[in-house]
């Protein structure tokens, strides 16, 4: 298969209801959508997630340059072989560095286009095992509001939630974390604080949260630059650190575990650059014997959403996804086609279900490209 044509376009969603966490709120949601064409029909689709205060890259940075520098880079590329696809896509992580939000819309192009041209999932890629799909980790956020966090809560125990995350750093956060514990009882809680905190801050806050819930972990408690901070914070309240935006690629991950600073590997796809360069990163983790979780972005389509579910299902250690099937709930509409029997879910019922092993050539979505325009911001820029 040749690469033919790139296609990069622009869209905004509004979402059902606004998130909320200490570095960021957002109402709507925006993606830039890359197109991979090959010369024997395949059409891939790949999603870019971009946020500065994560991998430091803006929509203008995705459009303007970032992006169009991949797409040059990639016309004209012929791929035979999964081992082909991935070694394009590990020259042009060594290359272009830490703007890993492009590098994974651009993996998922062209994984889908591969698969589809080889008529394989992009599970083989991974080592071609499927195992069953990872139940939902669901994020009590600020959009709550402290009165009404236990009512929340006893819906989510009521439907069967087990991995449960409380956004912290705000001043009533022990309050908040009561109420969670009145309706979870002994479950231990994973903690975000998203830098909210410097490392004593957050030394002191722990040890006095500690007191309220049974505190499973805490996720990137302090800036992500300060590893030293995390080291300290891990050793001095014994709370297992959960490394977020301080893990963004594989020399992140050698200093964070050089530096004995995370217990656990928050991956992300449109952080950590995609499928391929997450594969690395987890075999890192493993063979250094650091846990690994799996997240989501917020506010990513379909295309995303499908793929973080393909990747949980393919790479072992991961124990739930957080913000599974958000495409589905959070978005007022999703670029996934009604018709697609692979629409990444949440638990309703009313969404068509992912029965058994994934099959489908390449990441199995149907994009519905009437929606896609009607939400489309600006031109597409084809290459």
């Amino acid at each position: 298969m040749r690469i033919e044509a790139v296609h990069l376009q622009h869209v905004r969603i509004p979402l059902k209801r606004s998130f909320k966490h200490a570095l960021h709120e957002r109402a709507h949601a925006d993606a830039a959508l890359v197109t991979v064409v090959g010369d024997d029909g395949s059409r891939g689709w790949g999603e870019i997630q971009p946020r500065k205060y994560v991998t430091g890259e803006s929509m203008e940075d995705v459009l303007g340059a970032d992006g169009p520098a991949m797409a040059e880079a990639l016309l004209g590329q012929s791929f035979s072989s999964w081992s082909e696809a991935t070694r394009w896509l590990e020259a042009q992580a060594d290359a272009r560095g830490r703007r890993l939000a492009t590098l994974c819309g651009f993996d998922l192009a062209l994984l889908d286009a591969v698969g589809q041209s080889l008529g394989q999932p992009i599970s083989a890629a991974l080592g071609g095992e499927s195992g069953p799909e990872l139940p939902a980790g669901v994020i009590v956020g600020f959009e709550h509001p402290t009165p009404k966090v236990a009512r929340y809560c006893a819906t989510l125990r009521l439907s069967g939630k087990k991995h449960v995350k409380v956004k912290v750093g705000l001043d009533d956060d022990a309050d908040r974390l009561a109420a969670v514990v009145k309706v979870f009882k002994t479950l231990p809680l994973r903690l975000d604080a998203n830098a909210a905190w410097t490392a004593t801050e957050a030394i002191n806050r722990l040890k006095e949260l500690q007191s309220v819930a049974p505190i499973a972990s805490i996720e990137q408690p302090i800036d992500a630059a300060d590893i030293e901070g995390l080291r300290r914070i891990q050793q001095e309240t014994g709370i297992p650190v959960m490394a977020d935006e301080s893990l963004r690629d594989l020399a992140d991950a050698e200093q964070l575990i050089g530096s004995d600073a995370a217990a656990i590997f928050n991956v992300r796809l449109g952080k950590n650059g995609g499928v391929w360069a997450a594969h690395r990163l987890c075999a890192r983790a493993r063979a250094a014997g650091v846990e690994i979780h799996l997240g989501t972005m917020v506010g990513e389509t379909g295309v995303l959403s499908r793929a973080s579910e393909v990747f949980g299902r393919c790479e072992p250690g991961f124990a739930c996804l957080d913000g599974k099937g958000q495409n589905v709930f959070l978005l007022e509409v999703d670029i996934l086609g009604e018709s697609s029997d692979h629409r990444a879910r949440s638990d309703d019922p009313t969404v068509g279900p992912n029965d058994g092993p994934d099959s489908s050539p390449g990441l199995g979505v149907h994009v519905d490209e009437q929606r896609v325009q009607e939400h489309r911001v600006g031109d597409v820029l084809s290459f």
